[in-house]
């Protein structure tokens, strides 16, 4: 577990203003969607409530869509599969999985991950996985063609190295032993 005080300092890397993560950081706790401190206590935040929190500071264009963002993007699902809720777990697979397998993978020193990119587009939901090799697989809703954008007009995304989320997690709860 890691400060959220640590947490913040570690996500300055990034490059987003330091004050706006912090208010994510504080909207997503008071949302529950990251643990909450207690009097005197600091958060104290595991591997999968720091991933939530970039992708809700990389997804989220006003800070009111924090909380709703992390779920909205961390259901989608494989070029928009659609899912049956019956389905077998293994057949479960979300934006969320993938981002933390990928990361999981950088950090044991895969390298075809270190070398993958993770773009947020935040004008429609969509997360893009880009790995070296040149395999691109893009995460929707439910539904949502793929192949098309969901809105007229201009794509706004962030992108972020994979290494670079494997590194803050490294620097926050040590390097994984491969």
């Amino acid at each position: 577990m890691a400060k959220l005080a640590n947490v913040l300092a570690a996500v300055n890397a990034l490059g987003f203003d330091p004050a706006r993560v912090k208010h994510v950081a504080r909207r997503l706790s008071e949302a529950g969607k990251i643990p909450s401190g207690g009097p005197a206590r600091s958060p104290e935040l595991g591997e999968d409530d720091v991933l939530r929190l970039i992708v809700a500071v990389a997804t989220s264009p006003k800070l009111r869509q924090a909380e709703t963002s992390v779920d909205t993007y961390g259901a989608l699902t494989p070029v928009g599969a659609q899912i049956a809720d019956d389905a077998p777990d293994g057949f479960r697979w979300n934006a969320a999985d993938a981002i933390a397998v990928e990361v999981s993978l950088a950090r044991a020193g895969e390298g075809q991950a270190r070398h993958s990119f993770i773009s947020f587009t935040r004008s429609w939901p969509e997360i893009v996985i880009e790995r070296p090799e040149g395999r691109v697989v893009r995460f929707r809703q439910p539904g949502a063609n793929a192949g098309h954008w969901a809105k007229g007009g201009h794509r706004t995304a962030t992108t972020i190295p994979v290494a670079a989320l494997a590194d803050i997690l490294d620097a926050l709860f040590g390097k994984v032993v491969a």
